[in-house]
Order: C-alpha cells, then structure tokens, then sequence
C-alpha cells in the first residue's frame, strides 16, 4: 500500500479517503460551512480549491473532471452555476478554516471550514478593517467635501445613525402591524383586549373563522384581531362557522328567488 505524502491516511485505505474527502467537498458546496476536525479541514481544502477553479472555466470538459470527484448532481451545477462565477475576480483563496473548540468526549481538535463570501482578496481585507481601500478614496471627486481624514469620521457617523433608522423603521412596521395585522379593515385588540371603535366583527387568527355581533358564538369568542366588516373579514382569509355559513346560504337563495 503506497505511503500517504501529506501526513496520516484519512479511513483505512486510499480509495475510502478519497471518498471521505469527496463528500466532505460535497456537503463543503451544499450548505456553504462545515464543521469538522481540523486534520479532514485542512485535507480538504486543495481538493475543494482545486474543484471551483475547474468550476470557473465551465466548459464540459471540467464539468466532467467535478462530476469524477462530486456525484451529486444538483451540487454540481451549483458549483458550475454560482460558486464557479462568484469567483471570477478572485485567483484562489476560495476557503477559510478557523480553529473552533475541540470536540467533548475525544477532544480532537475541531475546525469550521466555510466558502469566503467576499468576491476579492481587497473586499475582505475591508472587510475585516471596516475601512474604505486606499485608492477607492483617491477616486473619490476632491470636491465632494473634505480631507481624508474626514472620511472614518463620515463612517462613525453613519454607523450612529443606522440603529437610529433601524429603531425608526421597527416603529412603523408594529404600528402598521397592530393597526392592519390582517390587511385593510382589520384591527388589533386593544391593550386591554377591548374593542376598537368601528370593528364590531371578532376573529379568530389560529381557526381562520369570525363571528358577527349576534351569533351565538360571538359572545364567547376571544377575538384576537377585529374586522370592520364581513368583506374585511373574507378577504382576510377568514370565513363564518359552517352552521351560520348554511344558514346565510340559505338567506341568500331565498333572496333570490
């Protein structure tokens, strides 16, 4: 049996390391980020690099070299489709490791191996700054206002302002929930479960079912949102119980007739 060149052998021969590290490479591509011992991570990642270079040609020649290694064949066109093209601008460094906390019971030591988001090297070197590069500056128009040294103040203070929005912005939409949760015509209980004025109908959100003032379940019922109306109510989704739905039928034909 040959000796392994790049330390111990995965599994108990070659053809089942090959497998191993095969599917580490398929799940790596599935879900994005793994979590696995540090020696398979390490192992895995020339394989996994070396897939989505082949990806970034996209011809059918290396569309067969991937589908040699990855059976799955939905994984596969996702690395042809969207990993292989994400990487485009970027020449190699497709994967990150980080060292996690050893794994209780063994305490082998654990990784997360994980697809890097950032399309190019200088993206996330930014990111990992939270500075602008140094020539997107100098393309900056020197009339646009100020030095360079304006620019991390300009940063600080849209950062200060972004949970301010954000706060603004979790108002309106829970004002807009309890005024409409159901759409126009339709209201939440008040604070004290009371009824809004102008919603005389009752609902029931988890039975999808309301009530009119005079029914014989609508004295009963806990109304958890309130309608203006029975076309509010229906175009909510929620309908009359079936015995007051008949008997409306049954007014409805006489009606007619």
């Amino acid at each position: 049996m040959p000796t392994p060149t790049k330390g111990p052998r995965l599994g108990g021969s070659p053809s089942h390391e090959r497998l191993m590290l095969a599917n580490l490479a398929t799940s790596l591509f599935e879900h994005g980020k793994i979590t696995t011992t540090e020696a398979k991570a390490k192992r895995v990642r020339p394989l996994a690099e070396k897939l989505i270079t082949k990806a970034k040609r996209g011809d059918l020649h290396n569309r067969r070299q991937i589908q040699r290694v990855i059976r799955n064949k939905d994984v596969v066109h996702r690395l042809m489709a969207e990993i292989g093209p994400f990487y485009s601008d970027r020449n190699g460094g497709y994967v990150r490791i980080t060292k996690t906390l050893p794994r209780k019971g063994d305490n082998a030591p654990m990784a997360v191996i994980e697809l890097v988001s950032e399309k190019t090297v200088t993206a996330e070197a930014e990111a990992a700054r939270k500075t602008k590069f140094a020539k997107d500056q100098a393309a900056a128009p020197a009339g646009a206002g100020g030095t360079s040294a304006e620019a991390p103040k300009s940063v600080e203070t849209q950062e200060a302002e972004a949970p301010a929005s954000a706060e603004a912005t979790e108002a309106t939409e829970s004002t807009e929930s309890t005024e409409a949760p159901f759409g126009e015509g339709s209201h939440a209980p008040l604070e004290d479960g009371s009824q809004p004025e102008g919603f005389p109908i009752k609902g029931n959100a988890s039975s999808k079912l309301y009530h009119v003032p005079g029914s014989s379940h609508y004295e009963r019922t806990t109304a958890e949102v309130w309608f203006a109306s029975e076309e509010a109510a229906e175009a909510a989704g929620f309908q009359l119980p079936p015995s007051q739905r008949e008997t409306k039928d049954e007014e409805s034909s006489e009606d007619e007739s």
